[in-house]
């Protein structure tokens, strides 16, 4: 789906023996003097202790796929660092790849320098020394799509030149806004160092030269959302004519001052493969296989990140399920303090053997959702695992509801001590307010949820709280707040939103260590679909796993997920898309009435065991198990207990992970967790 070209600066270096790089088209001198040699370039010995270069075939929004350089000493190992400069902003704004040998070991590092220091983010210790005079090569190398070592989409490997034996293979993240996107460059503090063979893998080469530019998003293989208009923008010449041609149309608009543009394709039917092509003056774009059917966003944490190959999807994933009207764009990783016009990302159809490395729960929802829609699907996954809600906002969204505006005064306040290069706040969760994380608020909408807007898609689909169950109150304000605001983004105040409530878990880790904290944010996800027209909720809590935060099964939530998407978005309404759902509670003769909605042909238990999973409480707010039996009228449910006479209060399902409660519909869908007080928790004073 794209087309990466291999970029050598070998070829730039045949000049002759010490020609200054000042005087090659390959680099530009950022700090420090070099020269270069056959292919071959090296600091220069001279007052100067720090030698920066800057690679110019690289450029501040092109994404690129791989880097790697060969190094060898020419004294002892043990006398400076050196590695390769990332996304370079200026000679004092960049992350940096950093490797620091010394007598006993050699450290690699990740740091950003900013405010004229270095903050380190990742330190990893290699397990072997390096020699003078041996050459080796470090890369930079994306991670396989079904990658059986390591989660994490970046691999840093280290491996001698002569033997191509491995020293250091480390799964790395965008923790910071390093790997796959902007300009690049070599770094020492050691004039004798030689590096050779420095080389990039564009992703899109073609684009360095040309003013005409589109976003990823709109590349090989794209899915348009059919029957509306479908926005295209991009950017050209100040000033100059831009067209799009596409199923025998031809649309034209101009740029602005700042070269951006926008164009909305005419509503277009259901198809397989269309070409479309955008020109500006004497350039053109051309975007291959295009698909035309129904579009959705993913995005969430890790449990919506978990691959295909690490769940039960797996064992649906056969050679018949492999399906070129099934599309995934995975957008990048990418954190960033400003939004960006893109950073990356490609599509990739399920004839591909990656299908096992696309999240697991998208790969279900979209296999679900073909087989009754029969047109294409296109899912555009944007997730990251271990980050809260608050990072997925526009931070001026944060700034203006006083609820969360003390967020971002957090932010705030931690960027004037990075500056000053004072302490920041250490506290958990607190900590996760601090600049300088992927999760920062604001960060990743930013960086890959702004180069999605205004594409249009049907509706979203959202897996994450886990990060916020230890302010779980705070949760009820801002996951509201997040579809409100996303709504807005898109121009669309009915765009489809539909989550998976909390799986259950009981670990003592990510706020489980708290008896309240995930029952109460799985009991703030079902109260907001009585705040929020065109919601729906996807019960998990039965399908978790008590020691795993990330339970193996997946398939059944993305099934619920299509389920609600074929009931509410697209009108099959016969489908039972929603499980049992509290409505009333009424306390009488020593009980008390529990009556639900979406039972479906009436409420049941799971397997036919006996009812469980309720308890009730009298005033002294003193909880006991019940007693719970199903009326006959199959929408009500009689709870009690005889150490409560005087019961005022009623919960279901209220534990971090519980195998009691069974309570589902006729359909086998079960009846969300709830609770009938409003009594304070542990979790209520964490605003």
């Amino acid at each position: 789906m794209r087309i990466a070209v291999l970029v050598s600066v070998l070829s730039l270096f045949f000049f002759g023996l010490n020609r200054s790089v000042k005087a090659q088209t390959g680099w530009k001198q950022l700090s420090g003097s070099w020269n270069s040699s056959a292919n071959q370039v090296y600091p220069v010995a001279g007052k100067e202790r720090l030698f920066t270069l800057l690679y110019t075939g690289s450029a501040k929004e092109m994404a690129w796929e791989s880097l790697s350089v060969d190094f060898r000493f020419e004294g002892r190992p043990a006398e400076g660092d050196f590695g390769m400069m990332l996304n370079v902003e200026d000679g004092d704004d960049y992350q940096l790849l950093r490797i620091a040998p010394d007598t006993t070991r050699c450290v690699l590092q990740l740091l950003h320098r900013k405010y004229g220091y270095f903050r380190m983010w990742q330190e990893v210790i290699l397990p072997v020394k390096l020699y003078k005079d041996q050459v080796y090569t470090v890369s930079i190398v994306k991670a396989p799509a079904v990658d059986l070592e390591d989660w994490r989409p970046w691999k840093i490997i280290i491996r001698e030149k002569k033997t191509g034996t491995i020293l250091l293979k480390q799964g790395v993240s965008n923790d910071m806004p390093a790997f796959g996107l902007g300009q690049v460059g070599l770094y020492t503090t050691r004039p004798d160092i030689v590096f050779s063979n420095f080389q990039c893998t564009l992703q899109n080469p073609e684009q360095k030269h040309r003013e005409l530019v589109l976003p990823a998003l709109f590349s090989d293989g794209m899915v348009l959302q059919h029957a509306r208009v479908n926005p295209v923008w991009g950017r050209a010449a100040p000033g100059s004519e831009v067209e799009i041609r596409i199923a025998g149309k031809r649309l034209k608009t101009r740029t602005g001052k700042d070269g951006k543009w926008t164009i909305g394709l005419p509503a277009l039917p259901v198809n397989d493969s269309l070409d479309m092509e955008v020109h500006s003056k004497k350039e053109k774009i051309r975007i291959r296989d295009i698909a035309v059917g129904e579009v959705w966003l993913a995005s969430g944490q890790s449990n919506m990140e978990m691959r295909t190959w690490q769940s039960d999807v797996s064992k649906t994933i056969t050679q018949q399920n492999q399906d070129r009207r099934l599309r995934v764009f995975k957008q990048a990783q990418w954190p960033s303090g400003d939004p960006v016009f893109s950073s990356g990302g490609e599509w990739i159809l399920a004839d591909s053997a990656n299908v096992m490395g696309w999240s697991a729960i998208v790969s279900s929802f979209g296999i679900n959702l073909r087989k009754t829609l029969k047109m294409p699907v296109g899912i555009i996954c944007a997730y990251w695992g271990g980050t809260a809600v608050e990072s997925w906002f526009p931070r001026e969204e944060l700034a203006k509801d006083p609820v969360t505006a003390p967020i971002l005064q957090r932010y705030q306040a931690s960027l004037v001590h990075l500056e000053k290069g004072l302490p920041v706040e250490t506290r958990f969760p607190w900590s996760w307010d601090v600049a300088g994380q992927s999760h920062t608020p604001g960060n990743l909408y930013n960086g890959m949820i702004a180069p999605l807007v205004p594409y249009s898609i049907k509706g979203v689909l959202w897996y994450q709280g886990e990060s916020n169950t230890q302010k779980a109150r705070q949760y009820e304000h801002l996951f509201p707040l997040l579809i409100d605001t996303w709504r807005k983004k898109w121009k669309n105040p009915e765009l489809h939103f539909f989550y998976v409530q909390l799986a259950g878990y009981d670990g003592k880790q990510s706020g489980s260590e708290i008896a309240s904290a995930w029952p109460q944010l799985r009991d703030i996800q079902r109260r907001i679909l009585d705040k929020k027209e065109h919601t729906g909720m996807a019960v998990a809590f039965h399908l978790g796993d008590s020691l795993d935060i990330h339970p193996y099964r997946k398939n059944e939530i993305g099934l619920r997920l299509a389920n609600l998407a074929l009931h509410d978005a697209y009108g099959f309404r016969k489908i039972v898309s929603r499980g049992p759902l509290f409505t009333q509670a009424l306390f009488k003769n020593g009980g008390a009435s529990i009556r639900f909605r979406e039972t479906a042909e009436g409420l049941t238990t799971a397997a036919g065991k006996p009812l469980g999973g309720f308890t009730i409480a009298g005033n002294d707010q003193v909880f006991y198990p019940a007693a719970a039996v199903i009326s006959n009228d199959g929408k009500t449910v009689m709870v009690s207990s005889d150490k409560v006479p005087v019961p005022v209060a009623v919960r279901y399902g209220w534990a971090n992970y519980s195998s009691e409660a069974n309570l589902e519909n006729s359909a086998g869908l079960p009846a969300s967790p709830f609770r009938t007080d409003n009594w304070k928790l542990l979790t209520d004073d964490t605003l």
